[in-house]
């Protein structure tokens, strides 16, 4: 191969400047990180998810708690572990498709910059900090699965991987209900725009990995009980923990918080009891009433910034890597079926959950990792980027480190305290 001196110049010539937003990037997540386990920590929320378990039935998220009594007398501490974990292996996840895009071909500025650009996007670490749910695994099993597909050379491997995702996120939606809807879209776009190994059993990869977390998630909707939460709330442990939520209250309360950092304690027992174990003697029509309740001002504005979020993502992808979105769309030609049922597969999300801008986050991080998996393929992103490119990636930096959409579940819910 032979390669240009011009462009291995200009390469040279930027490697500092590359070097020194690649310090930054990592500083300003450390900074992110750093925010939410010393100043703003809102464990007792995040813990919260994993509060019920089996002892009582059949319950929704039964096996999150079952995941904490594996260690008896140790609930915090496992609770908490859980907690980062789901971060961590969610990050390792984000981390496994950056590494694709950069090292999976030859080397070049734009792949670069496109898995620089990663942990700034709306689903990168501040989603994976501030969003600290067990949807995180979801997104990990996603991130890997779709790397898998990319790699994979042959049928009974991509099949094979197909399975596994299935099975995996069958167990993970007992870990949390919306997981096996939350993904299907991104399985979807994966199998088809990733899984060229599969040749004509597409179709059988795309039942094989959705099927599975889609009737679980049926399964826990229909069989669920939902008459015990007077008994989950008498399981649940006591314990002073931070509560930020209890503190702030405006952005003038968040700012003396910020500086003053000293977030008002809270009984863990007490805080779940009132904030959390109430949803689970809800059905689904109360879960569709409690939407309702938000009001259109608050989910219209939720959807509009969910949407914002997912143009500059799949823009902002696009315009680094150099590769159009009319060529992903291309590759879903023909698929049109399977891509609208991964989209319609997410409505009962929307219709049973307050976060409309965190459900349309995790649809853009469903589009978008297979996008940029599909990015790092094409021969756009071996060409050098223009002087253009350039600043619009230091533009997109600086927005994105300045502007972190990913910690915004929604707007006009209900306050936690």
């Amino acid at each position: 191969m032979t390669v240009n001196p011009s462009l291995s110049a200009n390469r040279l010539t930027r490697q500092p400047l590359y070097i020194g937003i690649a310090v930054a990037i990592a500083a300003w997540a450390t900074a992110v990180l750093w925010f939410g386990i010393k100043i703003f920590p809102l464990d007792v929320y995040w813990m919260s998810y994993y509060s019920a378990d089996y002892a009582h039935g059949f319950v929704r998220r039964g096996l999150a708690g079952e995941l904490v009594d594996l260690v008896p007398g140790h609930y915090f501490g496992v609770t908490l572990t859980l907690r980062w974990l789901s971060t961590a292996v969610y990050l390792c996840g984000l981390a496994t498709v950056a590494g694709m895009v950069l090292f999976s071909r030859h080397r070049s500025e734009r792949r670069l910059m496109v898995a620089m650009l990663i942990p700034l996007l709306p689903f990168g670490v501040p989603f994976a900090a501030f969003s600290a749910r067990p949807d995180l695994f979801g997104g990990a099993a996603l991130a890997l699965f779709s790397s898998a597909l990319a790699f994979a050379r042959s049928r009974a491997i991509a099949m094979g991987c197909c399975a596994a995702y299935g099975v995996a996120t069958a167990a993970l939606t007992l870990v949390h209900e919306a997981i096996g809807l939350e993904f299907a879209l991104g399985a979807v776009l994966a199998i088809i725009v990733l899984g060229g190994a599969l040749e004509t059993t597409q179709r059988l990869g795309i039942t094989v990995a959705v099927a599975p977390g889609v009737i679980t998630a049926a399964v826990v909707a229909a069989f669920g009980r939902h008459d015990v939460a007077a008994q989950l709330c008498a399981a649940v442990p006591h314990h002073s923990m931070p509560n930020p939520l209890a503190t702030i209250t405006s952005v003038r309360t968040l700012l003396h918080y910020v500086v003053a950092g000293q977030p008002s304690q809270t009984d863990y027992h007490d805080w779940v009891c009132r904030n959390v174990m109430p949803n689970y003697d809800n059905g689904i029509m109360d879960a569709i009433r409690t939407v309702g309740h938000i009001g259109a001002g608050g989910l219209i504005a939720s959807l509009m910034f969910g949407v914002v979020a997912i143009v500059v993502t799949m823009r902002a992808v696009s315009g680094i890597s150099g590769v159009p979105l009319r060529a992903f769309v291309e590759e879903l030609r023909g698929q049109r079926v399977w891509v609208t049922a991964g989209l319609l597969l997410i409505i009962p999300v929307f219709l049973t959950g307050i976060d409309w801008t965190r459900w349309l986050t995790i649809v853009a991080f469903d589009v978008a990792v297979v996008f940029i998996l599909f990015s790092g393929q094409r021969p756009e992103i071996a060409q050098q980027p223009t002087p253009k490119v350039l600043r619009l990636f230091i533009l997109l930096v600086t927005a994105l480190a300045l502007f972190p959409v990913g910690v915004i579940p929604g707007f006009g819910g209900p306050r936690m305290i």
